[in-house]
């Protein structure tokens, strides 16, 4: 009977203790105040087993007591994780997220732009960037995706792009011989690109706008013209 009367002492000293602590003590004094209180009862009981020989009872109290010294937080909330990135590397971007902030950015590894980051391009130049990488897929998600985050644009399906080319190809041409300028509007060039900038920005189009690619006649037609008049002046 007095092993249970002993009990019941601790164990409403210990209510008590709990109470108080709820009722004046912020979150953190509260669990460092129930931390205490628990390790006191865990003591007290584990000394009366072992005065009154009974050491079975008092090996689980006296780990319990241990239990609650500890310095780590009975409870920890899990904060979210602060600067996860996740990096993608394709032929010509070298590009990070921050999941944190959702900015994205991009290292430009090949090219005319080689060594600058997309945020440092203009639009006209990220447009440039944008023919320049036009082959390699993962690539054009990267930048579409960036273009999009950046300049609120939504990139049309290819159908779409196709048809508008076309549409303003068809606006622009005039009824004589075509001029170089028209030339380099239809390969989508400046007017100091090469001789492989030419050849490259013609394999890139054909491959869109080829009848045997949904495209059409007049385009392709359009295109080798371009090319010819480029290289042949």
């Amino acid at each position: 009977m007095l092993a249970y009367f002993i009990i019941g002492v601790s164990v409403l000293l210990a209510l008590m203790v709990g109470s108080q602590a709820i009722a004046t003590a912020d979150p953190r004094k509260l669990i460092k105040a129930l931390r205490i209180s628990a390790v006191i009862v865990c003591s007290v009981l584990a000394g009366f087993f072992i005065l009154t020989g009974r050491f079975p009872y008092a090996a689980p109290l006296i780990a319990a007591a241990l239990f609650f010294l500890r310095s780590k937080p009975l409870f920890s909330a899990r904060r979210p994780s602060t600067g996860q990135k996740s990096d993608v590397e394709t032929d010509w971007l070298q590009a990070s997220l921050n999941h944190d902030t959702g900015e994205m950015d991009a290292m430009i590894l090949q090219g005319r732009f080689e060594g600058r980051q997309l945020s440092t391009l203009s639009r006209s130049e990220l447009g440039e960037f944008h023919r320049e990488c036009a082959d390699d897929e993962q690539t054009m998600a990267i930048l579409e995706s960036f273009i999009s985050r950046n300049f609120d644009e939504d990139f049309a399906t290819e159908g779409g792009e196709n048809q508008s080319k076309e549409e303003r190809t068809r606006a622009s041409s005039s009824d004589g011989p075509m001029t170089r300028q028209e030339a380099f509007e239809i390969l989508e060039l400046g007017g100091d690109a090469s001789v492989s900038d030419i050849k490259a920005a013609h394999r890139r189009l054909m491959k869109k706008f080829h009848p045997d690619h949904n495209g059409s006649d007049y385009m392709a037609a359009k295109l080798n013209e371009a090319k010819d008049v480029l290289l042949k002046s």
